[in-house]
């Protein structure tokens, strides 16, 4: 699959899955007081933005969290908690408080293990970071307003 097909797909699965499949529309909660399901805020001198989830939200996401793993050469995360963007570049989002997450840059030296199911890292977050292995994508959707 190129990777347009699966930036697109995965920009799909985005939008489902921040405003759920129930018949509570996004719209609908916030008229009922629960306000949105993320809250998205500059970061001063950096260009991407943290991402605050309420409890709901990272329910119907299904966020999951991992500690990044020391290596002999560097440090390993599985590898779908490893977002490609647009321009090529590689990172993770971080957990920096509760249900708040913030994506940093990372370098991919390897893909491998069981399946090519880990990502070997030479450069990013320091072993022991917290980041999310399930949920990237729907996580860059809000940074970026997809969805709005």
């Amino acid at each position: 699959m190129s990777e347009h097909k699966r930036m697109a797909a995965l920009f799909a699965a985005l939008a489902l899955g921040l405003t759920g499949c129930g018949t509570t529309s996004a719209s609908t909660a916030i008229e009922a007081g629960e306000g949105p399901p993320a809250k998205v805020e500059a970061i001063a001198g950096k260009s991407m933005k943290s991402v605050k989830l309420t409890d709901l939200a990272s329910k119907r996401i299904g966020i999951e969290t991992v500690e990044i793993a020391a290596a002999p050469s560097g440090t390993t995360v599985p590898y779908s908690a490893v977002l490609y963007s647009a321009d090529g570049k590689t990172w993770v989002y971080a957990l920096t408080a509760e249900l708040t997450f913030v994506r940093e840059q990372v370098t991919v030296a390897n893909v491998g293990g069981d399946k090519g199911s880990t990502a070997f890292l030479s450069a990013g977050p320091a072993a022991g970071t917290t980041v999310v292995k399930t949920g990237v994508i729907e996580l860059y959707g809000a940074e970026l307003g997809v969805g709005k």
